[in-house]
C-alpha cells in the first residue's frame, strides 16, 4: 500500500506539466531594474552610483545580445530557465 501511495504522488507531480505554459522570458530592463532594486539595501550611495553605471553598461552593450540569446533559446525550449540553470550545474560540478 505503502508503495502504490508513493508511485502515485510521483506520477501527479508532472501530471499537467504539458498543459502549463511556457515562462515569459522578462525584459531585459525589467530585471535590471530588480537587481538595482534588490542591490540598493546593501550598498552605500557610492557603491549604488558605481553599480547603476555598469548596469546601465551592461544594458546598453553585452546585456542586450545576451537578451535576444536568451529569446531565441526561449522559442525552442519549453522551460528556458530550467535549462539554463542545468547547464550552469552541469559546469560548476567539472
Amino acid at each position: 500500500m505503502e508503495n502504490q501511495l508513493a508511485k502515485s504522488n510521483e506520477e501527479r507531480t508532472f501530471q499537467y506539466q504539458d498543459s502549463l505554459p511556457s515562462l515569459p522570458v522578462p525584459l531585459l530592463e525589467e530585471s535590471l531594474r530588480k537587481y538595482l532594486e534588490s542591490v540598493k539595501p546593501f550598498a552605500n550611495e557610492e557603491e549604488y552610483k558605481k553599480t547603476e553605471e555598469i548596469v546601465h553598461k551592461f544594458q546598453n552593450g553585452i546585456g542586450e545580445k545576451l537578451h535576444q540569446k536568451l529569446l531565441e533559446r526561449a522559442k525552442g525550449k519549453r522551460n528556458w530557465v530550467f535549462v539554463v540553470i542545468i547547464e550552469k550545474l552541469m559546469k560548476f560540478k567539472e
